[in-house]
């Protein structure tokens, strides 16, 4: 069972008449866990202790009680949907009636009922709701189980590359020193050989390194930081990226920069990962321009990173987010193919999203979005 404790299945009776909530309870006492409120704090302290679903009479829900009880309501975490059951007045409706039930519809999940009701009615109400709450707190278990679960892989690949990095550092030193010594003593067959143990040493490394920078974008707490300027992060980006951009001789240019709220190394982390995809996939023999823009877009603002190099296969616009893809040989383009997963990790933290839009030979634009 999903639920943890019977007192989630409560069926909870608010009427202001003992009479009326002791005949409902006699009525579904047989099938269901019924408790009787007297009045709206109980109400309130029952349902906090635990139910499957209410009903209240319309005449019980003083402007107090319904005050109190829209602020329990607001307080449930997003998967909770308690159904609620009202008891209307019978004859025919009133302008006050109508406006009564449009400000319950307005709290939450309720449902009118008009009265005098018969038993099997109320059976299938009661009935109902709770399948529904149940399907609620199979929803909630899955939902923490798949959050214990993404903590436990995500604590995993942090621990794994942290406790990784050190003896694969040692390999590749340990195999250079080698070389650097002992690499007259052997022939050409053992110096390939110790070449693909330096160059898989490396490409570990590497690889180690972007596993913890994955594992540290899924932990990016919730809460909204200051405004930044985006043009220090992408600057930053540049800077670490000088290297590159020198060997290549890449060109860069940067529009106006907005102010985001977004923490300035998360920022700079997509954009060296996005500018240095840019400067690794550029055309042969062609020094490539990369154009790094803004607007503003509603809530959010729009950023794109545009370079003019050899371009995305329409086929692998999606799948270049996906974590260790790669669509090219090590020998033509190294990397661990966790580059844009990183970015995309972050940016979706942050409640944006990213996508690429590209042409075979006529180059790539990468989007993403992050809060104005």
């Amino acid at each position: 069972m999903f639920r943890r404790s019977p007192l989630e299945m409560r069926a909870l009776i608010l009427a202001p008449v003992g009479r009326d909530a002791r005949l409902l309870a006699d009525t579904l006492a047989p099938e269901f866990d019924v408790d009787i409120c007297t009045n709206g704090v109980i109400l309130i302290e029952k349902l906090t202790e635990g139910a499957g679903m209410a009903i209240v009479a319309e005449e019980a829900l003083s402007s107090d009680c319904a005050e109190a009880l829209s602020k329990w309501l607001a307080s449930q975490p997003p998967w909770a949907d308690l159904p609620i059951v009202i008891l209307m007045s019978g004859g025919k409706p009133t302008l006050a009636t109508m406006r009564r039930a449009h400000e319950l519809e307005a709290l939450g999940n309720f449902t009118f009922m008009e009265r005098p009701v018969r038993p099997e009615t109320v059976h299938s109400a009661v009935r109902s709701a709770l399948r529904a709450r149940l399907r609620q707190y199979e929803v909630r278990s899955r939902q923490e189980a798949l959050i214990r679960a993404n903590a436990d892989l995500e604590q995993f690949a942090y621990s794994a590359s942290h406790d990784l990095r050190e003896p694969i550092r040692s390999i590749a030193i340990y195999t250079e020193l080698f070389a650097k010594n002992y690499g007259h003593l052997i022939d050409a067959k053992g110096q390939e050989f110790l070449h693909f143990i330096q160059s898989g040493a490396y490409r570990m490394e590497g690889l180690l390194a972007d596993l913890m920078s994955y594992a540290h974008a899924s932990g990016i707490p919730d809460e909204v930081p200051e405004p930044i300027s985006a043009r220090g992060p992408v600057e930053a980006a540049i800077t670490n990226l000088s290297a590159a951009i020198g060997e290549s001789g890449a060109r860069i240019t940067i529009g106006e920069m907005p102010m985001v709220r977004m923490r300035q190394s998360h920022l700079e982390q997509v954009f060296q990962n996005l500018i240095g995809n840019a400067i690794k996939y550029r055309k042969e023999g062609a020094a490539v321009h990369i154009c790094v823009t803004a607007r503003k877009n509603d809530s959010h603002y729009a950023f794109s990173v545009q370079d003019d190099g050899i371009g995305i296969s329409p086929e692998y616009l999606e799948v270049v987010f996906g974590l260790f893809k790669r669509l090219h040989a090590d020998h033509v383009h190294a990397g661990s193919g966790m580059g844009l997963a990183i970015c995309q990790r972050i940016v979706e933290r942050y409640r944006g999203r990213i996508w690429v839009e590209s042409e075979i030979g006529r180059g790539s634009t990468f989007f993403f979005t992050v809060p104005a």
